[in-house]
C-alpha cells in the first residue's frame, strides 16, 4: 500500500489486506508506542464505527450524534485494549466493543424509566459481568458464564437481563412520573433491526469467502444498512435477484461454520 492508501484506508469485512494491514500495525505499536501508529489504526475504522452506530439511528430519545460519539469511545477503547496474540483479528474485537458501547449508551439512558432499586442493582451487575467477558472472550457470554463470574446461578442472571429488556413497566403509555407528561413509551429505543448485530461478528471471517457480487450485497445489507431494492439500484440488478444473492451468501457462510 501507498502512503496515500494508508491515509484513506477504511477497514471492513471481508478485506483481508486492509485488516492485514491493521495487525501489522498493532505489532508496530506494541514495540513502540508511537502515538501516530495508534491514530492510524484509529482512524482506519471510523468508517466501520460510524455505521455500526447508524443502525441504531431509530432509537427514540437519542441523536446521531450521540450514538456516532459512543461508537467512537467504543472504537478507542477496544485499540487501547487490543492484544495482538488474540486468535481474532482486530476488527472483530472492535465490533464487540463498538456494539457493547452502543447498547450501554442506550441502556444506560432508559433509567430513566421507573425500576425497582434491588432490580435495578441486580441488572447493572449482571450487565458489567457481561460487557466485561464480552472483552475478554471475543464474543457474547452465556447465562452461564455470567453466573459463573458473578457466583451466582443461572436464574438470577436470566431476570438480570429481563429487568433490563423489560425495565419493569407495566404500560407504555403511563407516565414517566406524577408531574410529567411524557410517557414511557416515547423514552424507549426503537424495535431491534431485523438483523442483531452480534450476527455481524461472523462476518469478518466469512465474508471474503463470497464471490464478488454476493459478497458486496452482502456488505450494503448488514453495514450500510440498505434494503433490497436500494442495493439492487446499486448493483444494478432486481430487488429479487438482490434476494436470492443474499440467501446464496448466507447459505455459503453457514456451510463454512459447520465445516
Amino acid at each position: 500500500m501507498t502512503g496515500a492508501a494508508l491515509a484513506t484506508l477504511d477497514v471492513q469485512p471481508g478485506d483481508a489486506e486492509a485488516v492485514e494491514q491493521v495487525e501489522q500495525w498493532f505489532h508496530d505499536y506494541g514495540r513502540s508506542h508511537d502515538p501516530a501508529v495508534r491514530e492510524r489504526i484509529i482512524l482506519a475504522h471510523l468508517g466501520l464505527a460510524d455505521r455500526l452506530a447508524a443502525r441504531f439511528r431509530g432509537s427514540r430519545g437519542v441523536s446521531e450524534d450521540d450514538l456516532v460519539q459512543s461508537a467512537r469511545v467504543g472504537l478507542v477503547n477496544a485499540v487501547d485494549r487490543y492484544d495482538a496474540e488474540r486468535p481474532n483479528p482486530f476488527i472483530v474485537y472492535a465490533i464487540v466493543c463498538i456494539i457493547g458501547e452502543l447498547k450501554r449508551f442506550l441502556r444506560d439512558g432508559s433509567w430513566r424509566l421507573h425500576v425497582a432499586r434491588s432490580n435495578k442493582e441486580m441488572a447493572l451487575q449482571v450487565v458489567r459481568a457481561r460487557d466485561a467477558l464480552t472483552m475478554t472472550l471475543g464474543r457474547m457470554p452465556t447465562v452461564a458464564e455470567v453466573a459463573d463470574r458473578l457466583g451466582t446461578d443461572e436464574e438470577t442472571v436470566t431476570q438480570g437481563l429481563e429487568a433490563v429488556s423489560a425495565g419493569c413497566v407495566a404500560s407504555l403509555d403511563q407516565p414517566v412520573d406524577d408531574d410529567c407528561a411524557v410517557t414511557i413509551g416515547a423514552l424507549l429505543a426503537a424495535p431491534a433491526p431485523d438483523v442483531e448485530i452480534e450476527d455481524l461478528l461472523v462476518l469478518p471471517e466469512l465474508i471474503g469467502t463470497l464471490p464478488d457480487q454476493e459478497r458486496r450485497a452482502v456488505m450494503l445489507r448488514f453495514f450500510d444498512d440498505l434494503h433490497q431494492r436500494e442495493i439492487g439500484a446499486v448493483l444494478g440488478c432486481s430487488q429479487v435477484h438482490v434476494s436470492r444473492l443474499l440467501r446464496r451468501a448466507v447459505r455459503r457462510m453457514r456451510e463454512r461454520l459447520c465445516l
